[in-house]
């Protein structure tokens, strides 16, 4: 049995670190390209790979804390721009704070 990856207010996403299903519009993306450079995507309209994330429950947090190190960066294929896309998640969050 497949789930479904749309609802009647759009469509279906899964958090990263979590694994809870929300809409789309629910969740913070992070858009790219393995190898290359990965950007908040708060809008959803950035063209390439789509990560997504809770906005609460700490998901952003962990998934900052989790890709700052080599393994996590490595399993994304972010390289250095692991550690500079943590610094941008761990300010956005401060801010939000």
């Amino acid at each position: 049995m497949s789930r479904r990856r749309s609802s009647a207010e759009g469509p279906l996403r899964t958090c990263v670190q979590c694994g809870a299903v929300a809409e789309k519009r629910r969740l913070l993306r992070i858009a790219g390209r393995p190898g290359s450079a990965w950007a908040l995507d708060p809008a959803g309209r950035l063209p390439g790979r789509g990560i997504y994330l809770c906005r609460e429950g700490g998901c952003v947090e962990r998934f900052a804390s989790r890709i700052r190190t080599r393994k996590g960066g490595a399993r994304w294929k972010m390289g250095d721009g692991g550690m500079d896309l943590a610094d941008r998640l761990a300010a956005m969050t401060a801010d939000e704070a």
